[in-house]
Order: C-alpha cells, then sequence, then structure tokens
C-alpha cells in the first residue's frame, strides 16, 4: 500500500510538472478585441415625389378700400379710409404748392418753409415740439416737391385727437425762429457743398435745366446764393401766401372712423383761415427740334455719367399706363432691355436704367447709366440702338408680358400698409384721377398690348430731338459725341467753355435713323 502510494504521488508530480512547462513556455493566445461598429444615427428622410407648383392664375383686381371725402366749412378736404388691421393712423397733410412757386431769385423757398416746419411752432421750440411727439410715440415728416408740400404724422389711432391737435399746430402755426433758420442754412450750404461734387447731380442739374428752361421743374435744387438770401420775412410770406385751407387736403388712413377724423380735424383745423392763391401762370416749355449734346467737364474722371431724356407726360395723360408697360420693356428694371444689353451682354456698366416722371404739368423721360470713360462712345450707341427700337419695333409677346407682369404683380405691395394706402389717395387728389383708379390699374395694365405700347412710345419717346448730357472728362470725349450732335462743353458750374459742331457725314445708327423717320 505504501508502495502503490508513493507510485500514484510520483505520477501526479510528473504531471504537474509537464502542465508547468507547458504552461511556462506556451505564449499566450492572443484574441483580438471585438469592436462595435458605430451606428448611424442620421435620420432617413423618406423619398418624397415632388410635384412643381401649380400655374398662377390671371392677377385679379385690387379692391381698393373706399374713401370718404367730406369738406370743412373753412374748405379744408378731408380724406378718410379705414384699416384697422393694425391700432395706428397715418395723417398726411397736402399744401398743393411746391417749388413751382418758388420766387426766381429764391429756388428752394418752398423747400426751406417745409424743413423748417419741424423746427419749432409759436407755443413749442424745436426740443418741446420733438419731445411732444415723442411723448404719444409718434413721428413727423415735412418736405417738398415741385408742386405740393407734405406733413406726414404716425402715431397710435387712440391718440388721434392730439396727433391731429400736433399736426395742426406745426402747419398752421411755425415760428420759423432766426436762430434755427441760421443752423438749417448751415446744414444746406453743407449739403450743398457736398452735392455739387457728384457727377449724377451734375448731370440731373444739367438736364432739366436745358430741358425746362426758365420753367420751374428745370430747377432740381436751391444754390448757395439764394440760401444765403433768404430772410425769415420770405419764409413767413410764402407760408401765409400758400398754407390756407382752400389750398390743402388731409388724408387719414388706419383704425379710425369718417366721423373721428371729422371731429378731430374740426377741433385742430376748424379756425384755420385764408383765400386761395392766385394761380402761378408757369411758362412755355422749350420746343427742341434737332438733339443736342451738353458736355459736363470733370478733367481726369474715370467714369462718363449719361443721361438721356425729353419732356415726355403729364400724370393725368391717358398715355400713362401704355408709356409705363413701354418703358418697363425699355428700362423699367434689371430685366429690361438697357440693362441687359449695356450690362449684362457688353459688360459697359453696373446698370443702366429708363424712366418716366410723375408730375401734374409734363413730366420727363429719362434714361441713365454710368460707364468707364473708354466706353462712352459704345454706351451712347447702344442707348440710341435702344431708343430707336423702343419707338420703331412693337415688343415681342414675352415682353410685354413680362412687363405687366412686373407692373401688376407688384402693385399689392404698393398698399400693404397705411402710409402707402395715404400717399395713393394723396396722388389721386394731386393728379386728379378718379377715386376707382386704383382698382382698376392692375386691369388697365394687363389690357395694354404690344401696338398700343409702341404709339405711346412714339408719341412720348423721342431719340432724334433728345437732350443728351454726359458728366466725364471731355480731354477724352467731347470728340466722340459729337456723332450725336453739336456738342457744347460747360464746367461744373454750368458755364459754357467750347462748343463743338455735330461730325459732318456721320450718321447715326440704323435703329435711331429709323426712329427719326417714324417721328416725321
Amino acid at each position: 500500500m505504501k508502495v502503490q502510494r508513493i507510485l500514484l504521488l510520483a505520477a501526479l508530480s510528473g504531471v504537474v510538472s509537464v502542465v508547468a512547462c507547458t504552461t511556462a513556455t506556451t505564449p499566450p493566445v492572443e484574441t483580438p478585441p471585438t469592436t462595435t461598429p458605430p451606428i448611424d444615427e442620421t435620420p432617413v428622410e423618406p423619398v418624397v415625389e415632388r410635384q412643381p407648383p401649380p400655374e398662377s392664375g390671371p392677377a385679379r383686381d385690387v379692391a381698393f378700400p373706399p374713401i370718404v371725402r367730406t369738406t370743412l366749412a373753412n374748405g379744408l378736404e378731408l380724406n378718410t379710409v379705414t384699416a384697422d388691421q393694425l391700432p395706428v393712423v397715418h395723417l398726411r397733410l397736402v399744401v398743393r404748392s411746391g417749388g413751382e412757386t418758388d420766387p426766381a431769385n429764391l429756388p428752394g423757398l418752398a423747400s426751406t418753409v417745409a424743413d423748417m416746419l419741424q423746427e419749432g411752432t409759436k407755443r413749442r421750440n424745436s426740443a418741446q415740439l420733438a419731445e411732444a411727439i415723442e411723448f404719444l410715440g409718434a413721428d413727423i415728416s415735412t418736405g417738398a416737391d415741385e408742386e405740393n408740400v407734405h406733413l406726414v404724422f404716425r402715431a397710435l389711432s387712440d391718440q388721434l385727437d392730439q396727433a391731429m391737435e400736433l399736426l395742426a399746430e406745426v402747419a398752421t402755426q411755425p415760428a420759423f425762429a432766426q436762430a434755427e433758420l441760421d443752423k438749417l442754412k448751415r446744414r444746406e450750404l453743407d449739403r450743398l457743398s457736398l452735392q455739387t461734387k457728384q457727377p449724377n447731380f451734375l448731370g440731373r442739374r444739367a438736364l432739366f435745366a436745358r430741358l425746362y428752361g426758365n420753367h420751374p421743374y428745370g430747377r432740381v435744387d436751391t444754390t448757395p446764393e439764394a440760401l444765403r438770401a433768404m430772410k425769415r420775412t420770405d419764409l413767413q410770406r410764402w407760408h401765409r401766401t400758400h398754407f390756407v385751407p382752400a389750398n390743402a387736403f388731409v388724408v387719414a388712413v388706419g383704425a379710425v372712423t369718417p366721423e373721428r377724423v371729422q371731429a378731430a380735424a374740426e377741433r385742430a383745423f376748424g379756425r384755420w383761415r385764408g383765400r386761395a392763391p392766385a394761380t402761378t401762370e408757369l411758362p412755355t416749355l422749350p420746343t427742341r427740334q434737332a438733339r443736342e449734346v451738353v458736355l459736363v467737364d470733370r478733367p481726369g474722371a474715370v467714369q462718363s455719367v449719361i443721361f438721356l431724356g425729353n419732356s415726355a407726360i403729364a400724370r393725368g395723360d391717358a398715355d400713362w399706363v401704355p408709356l409705363m408697360v413701354a418703358n418697363q420693356v425699355l428700362g423699367g428694371s434689371a430685366a429690361s432691355r438697357l440693362f441687359m444689353d449695356l450690362r449684362e451682354r457688353r459688360s459697359l456698366t453696373y446698370g443702366a436704367y429708363s424712366q418716366v416722371g410723375e408730375r401734374v404739368g409734363v413730366s420727363p423721360f429719362v434714361a441713365w447709366a454710368a460707364v468707364r470713360t473708354e466706353v462712352t462712345g459704345e454706351a451712347m450707341n447702344a442707348f440710341f440702338e435702344n431708343l430707336g427700337a423702343i419707338v420703331t419695333v412693337p415688343p415681342s409677346t414675352v415682353e410685354i408680358e413680362n412687363a405687366q407682369r412686373y407692373l401688376s404683380d407688384s402693385f399689392p405691395l404698393e398698399i400693404d400698409t397705411p402710409a402707402k394706402v395715404a400717399g395713393l389717395v394723396a396722388d389721386l387728389r394731386i393728379f386728379g384721377l378718379p377715386d376707382d383708379y386704383w382698382d382698376a390699374y392692375r386691369s388697365s395694365i394687363r389690357q395694354v398690348d404690344a401696338d398700343e405700347a409702341l404709339a405711346a412710345a412714339r408719341r412720348h419717346v423721342r431719340p432724334s430731338e433728345m437732350l443728351v448730357v454726359v458728366v466725364g472728362d471731355a480731354a477724352q470725349i467731347a470728340e466722340s459725341l459729337r456723332v450725336w450732335g453739336p456738342v457744347i462743353v460747360t464746367d461744373e458750374e454750368g458755364n459754357e467753355k467750347q462748343r463743338l459742331d455735330a461730325s459732318n457725314g456721320t450718321s447715326a445708327p440704323a435703329a435711331e435713323q429709323a426712329s427719326g423717320d417714324e417721328a416725321s
């Protein structure tokens, strides 16, 4: 038994030794780490079959809000439009006298009167007036154009009475304080000093001066001499003559009723008195039988600013809408002919446009662009090619449709605030248009066909009689401009420096020649 136990122990010892040896000499088996691939948590969007947007239907006329028209005992006309989407009221007082009534030696007098209205009244100085307006959370602006002075007051509708009182105080009781007038003159002189260095201003001033002659439309701004000569008594006299109830009207648009407006206006303006001013006799516009070029010399200028224009049409003329459609084809936007030709095709300018002015009298048609000096001649060729085409060939169907769509579809954006509605109501009164004019405005645009647009352009755009004004370096461009007519070279103040005859034996481009034949 002892021997068997010894043998068993010896055997176990051997097994242990073998295991120990095996364990010591066999390297461990490395198991590669198990890695879990990252889970993509990006949401999977369902595949949706996209459908094209539906075709837009024909543009519908916009129902312009009704205008309630009344008159106070003193002759002041009230126009009320109720628009209660927001608790605001927009008041606009229009005085039917503007720059056209300025004395010949004091251009800018009406504009100066308008600016001074905000500088204090007989009850409050400038700071007190501003504080009273600010206390209401309101704002006021004043300004003048060729034919009217505008006072605009915006406030919350529940403060209509206070707003109307302040508007009446500003309009009927201005102080024209000498100290405030002196400050305004200094600001205006600084503005003019900067403005007369701008080629766009120099071009417009030369264009309108030649286009309208001694007609008031020929003045685009005041002058330093006129500003220095203006006296407080001049402002008082002009205000006393023209700020009378029979020469003015009020427009109120907002969350108000005609009854509230009538009552507020009675309290604020009821004691306003004065006789209507005498009608201003305006001089006859100059007639132009041939084209003329005016070159405003700016030595060393790297750009030429080009204006082309002629007297065209009054805002109340029946041709207004057809001419607007024709102008939209020609140069009314960045999708029109002038822009696409001079910028996109020829790379001559950043933009070229045309426009028809809006005035009671004869408004101008004007086209313009700024180009590099070295391409002035090419730009002139491009302008007259397009001007000749618009008066000789009917626009294409696509062009007419695009012009109609642009003018018609943008109109709803003109009536989306009380301020804009008030402006359109004021236009009805200023230009003598019927109350339902804006209701049918979109229809009138869509009814213009290519032949009507061509006929309107022929009557009111006259390339062969056009006045051309170029502001640029005369030494580099004067000779090239002679192809378009006789050239008058002036300095920046308008003083004549030189006259150049038209080029002999040089003809205008074919399209422009054709336009002259059509006109004749």
